[in-house]
């Protein structure tokens, strides 16, 4: 978010990188499994080359950069609230699901 903002570009065009930092997710998001899996040694050649905490760190990476696009998607600056709306019905649905299972 830091590069974006002192990219110096003009508001909508800065919205506008705000908003793909979706993309960054889903690339952060990978690169977190291939450390993690580096860091359990399941790399094509074996050894351990990487820590979890680098896995941990990657994570991190992403889940802020999805909630910087997802703020960028809430103009009323209701982010914050519908996060916990999300959480809510994700946490109701696995309860559900859970159930439904057992």
């Amino acid at each position: 978010m830091r590069h974006e903002r002192r990219s110096g570009a003009l508001t909508h065009v800065l919205e506008l990188l705000l908003v793909t930092k979706v993309t960054k997710v889903a690339e952060e998001a990978c690169e977190a499994g291939a450390l993690y899996r580096h860091s359990k040694g399941w790399g094509s050649d074996g050894p351990v080359t990487a820590t979890t905490r680098q896995a941990q760190h990657e994570m991190c990476a992403a889940i802020m950069d999805g909630l910087v696009a997802l703020y960028r998607l809430c103009p009323d600056d209701d982010a914050a609230q519908l996060w916990a709306d999300y959480l809510t019905y994700g946490y109701e649905r696995a309860l559900r699901e859970n159930t439904e299972a057992a």
